[in-house]
């Protein structure tokens, strides 16, 4: 799967994603992070799920009518182990979901599809 990743996803869950096969850009590693409207229309542009921890971001897509090709939003867990698990976890059972453009919040209980 194609990802954009926040720069507030942790660091292994970004390698862990790579490690997995994922195709993942991650504004952590760039000088700047430009922010979560330019993120999002650069994910789109490159037809890229945003993964982010963000819960603004449901405002831009749900208030703003941002385009998006597909979010998946995480909770903060306890730790980046747990995060990384948690996104591997995701990105395989709800791949077709992420892929047709969905919008997911996700938390260590369960996915819920739509707002934020």
């Amino acid at each position: 799967m194609r990802l954009l990743a926040d720069s507030n996803i942790a660091r292994a869950t970004v390698l862990a994603a790579r490690k997995a096969g994922h195709d993942v850009l991650w504004a952590g590693e760039r000088e700047v992070d430009p922010g979560d409207e330019l993120l999002l229309a650069e994910a789109v542009d490159d037809f890229r799920v945003f993964l982010t921890k963000d819960h603004d971001l449901g405002a831009l897509v749900f208030r703003d009518h941002a385009d998006h090709a597909g979010v998946l939003l995480i909770d903060e867990l306890h730790g980046p182990d747990a995060e990384a698990a948690l996104v591997l976890k995701l990105l395989a059972t709800h791949e077709a979901d992420l892929a047709a453009g969905k919008f997911l919040r996700a938390d260590g209980g369960g996915v819920r599809e739509g707002r934020a």
